[in-house]
């Protein structure tokens, strides 16, 4: 039984207790392999890497999308204690280079041509721990520089453990992935797939543009687990085939990385009527998520402006830091999930990770609040405006347009001039033609003056980041081409 071949990170190599299986280990874009494949693929990797002779703790760098041997070389690096540093191809080929400068890495594995690119010059680098880095997932800092996030072994089997508690994810998991591995929501699946000897289904950016080939791709390995952002999903929510009558096995809906809502939550439940809706919330630095919920119906009817995002896992804390008069505030992170730190960021470690605990602690600069021991999601930092000396939440502007059954989606975006916000301006998918006009009557019967957006645009679709998360930048160019 493929459970009994996961990969064990706390022994750094696979367990084999019974006869190696055929079932299917990795669906990807290039090929299938079992886990008999796998394991010997992951080996072959092995001794590649070994022929270069790095020190434990050397980076590595891999380069591609969704082939199989990605996740075949970032295994054989865990395996052999090389922190594992992932960039997609999503991302401009300068990213590639300037991460490999930051890290000075003697290794870049090319995933798409098949080859490793060796700079001996660099081969005596390592970030040996007592702790292992098991990866560094580098982000897009406010600044533009990317900063890389150190995620060590000991918070990965604190993040498994919670996945076999409180998630029951085992070797029947089948994971559809969507995310990029060098987006961290990702480890979801392959934390869910490797340690526990599941299934993991890759799809490519191209594919994920044709729902009726993605839709056959679900039925023909009959995944049961389903992991993305929630804007991923409101697209195949419009389809008329994605419900269990069509769709048998999903069963499982995992959300993280932005606000899920309430209209998303009950279209899924009423899609998929025995499925779960996994609500999560954390940050990369918090080794991908710190609390979870399951959304039922019952909670969107108690909660229908705002879903929690879940009760707060074990052995970590969230502090809410210079509470208001609402009892919101900006949430801290303790526990051992938390990163190390961001690699060769003194300055920003010193802002956002302070040693006052004995644990590791993370200042996230988001807000929420408790309520009924949840955690719900209120702001970030950057979604709490003022606008001619009003507070303004975007999000509760977002809210109020997604009220009007028509509306699919809606994100509001403030027009700067420099730091100053100069207007509003909402943007839509709808689900049939609508007067902007008179929704803009209707919103401002709830809404006070000050919160009505300037202008409503509608569009066909979002246009989405490299995380798939809604990209606000474009929305920006859009609304300046119009």
């Amino acid at each position: 039984e493929s459970s009994n071949m996961r990969f064990d990170l706390q022994l750094l190599d696979f367990v084999e207790c019974e006869k190696d299986s055929e079932k299917i280990a990795i669906s990807a874009s290039d090929k299938d392999l079992t886990w008999n494949e796998f394991k010997s693929e992951v080996e072959k990797v092995k001794l590649e890497l070994c022929q270069y002779n790095l020190l434990k703790g050397h980076p590595v760098i891999i380069y591609g999308h969704k082939e199989a041997n990605f996740i075949v070389s970032l295994t054989a690096c865990m395996s052999l204690g090389f922190p594992y540093i992932p960039v997609d191809t999503i991302y401009p080929i300068e990213r590639l280079h300037k991460i490999a400068a930051i890290v000075n890495s003697a290794i870049v594995i090319n995933t798409i041509e098949n080859k490793i690119d060796f700079e001996s010059k660099n081969s005596a680098t390592t970030y040996y721990l007592d702790d292992p880095i098991v990866y560094i997932i580098f982000t897009s800092g406010s600044t533009g520089e990317p900063k890389g996030v150190q995620i060590t072994r000991d918070s990965i089997l604190d993040f498994k453990k919670w996945l076999e508690t409180d998630f029951n994810f085992s070797h029947k998991n089948i994971f559809m992935n969507q995310a990029p591995f060098s987006f961290d929501l990702s480890v979801y699946e392959l934390v869910g797939f490797l340690l526990f000897g599941g299934t993991i289904v890759l799809n490519s950016r191209e594919l994920l543009e044709n729902h009726i080939e993605y839709f056959e791709r679900l039925k023909r390995y009959a995944c049961n687990t389903w992991v993305s952002t929630p804007s991923f999903i409101s697209k195949y929510l419009l389809s008329s085939e994605f419900t269990s009558e069509n769709i048998k096995n999903l069963e499982t809906f995992l959300f993280c990385g932005e606000v899920l809502p309430s209209t998303t939550a009950k279209r899924i439940l009423n899609n998929f009527s025995n499925s779960k809706v996994l609500n999560t919330y954390g940050p990369t630095e918090a080794t991908v998520a710190t609390t979870l919920v399951n959304i039922t119906q019952e909670i969107i009817a108690k909660y229908p402006k705002n879903l929690p995002v879940g009760f707060v896992k074990e052995n970590t804390v969230i502090n809410l830091l210079d509470i208001d008069s609402e009892n919101i505030g900006e949430m801290e992170i303790v526990g051992d999930n938390v990163s190390i730190g961001y690699f060769k960021n003194e300055e920003l470690n010193a802002q956002k990770f302070q040693p006052k605990y004995e644990k590791r602690s993370f200042k996230t600069g988001d807000f929420g609040y408790f309520e009924d021991d949840m955690l719900f999601f209120a702001n970030r930092k950057d979604e709490l405006i003022k606008l001619h000396g009003f507070r303004i939440e975007l999000g509760e502007i977002d809210k109020e347009f997604t009220n009007n059954k028509n509306v699919n989606e809606a994100i509001t975006i403030p027009l700067k001039r420099g730091t100053e916000v100069m207007k509003l301006i909402t943007f839509l998918t709808v689900n049939q033609e609508i007067n902007t006009g008179t929704l803009k009557e209707e919103i401002s019967k709830i809404l006070p003056y000050y919160m009505i957006p300037s202008d409503i645009i509608i569009l066909d679709k979002f246009p989405y980041n490299t995380n798939h998360k809604i990209d606000k930048n474009e929305l920006i160019n859009i609304y300046k081409c119009c």
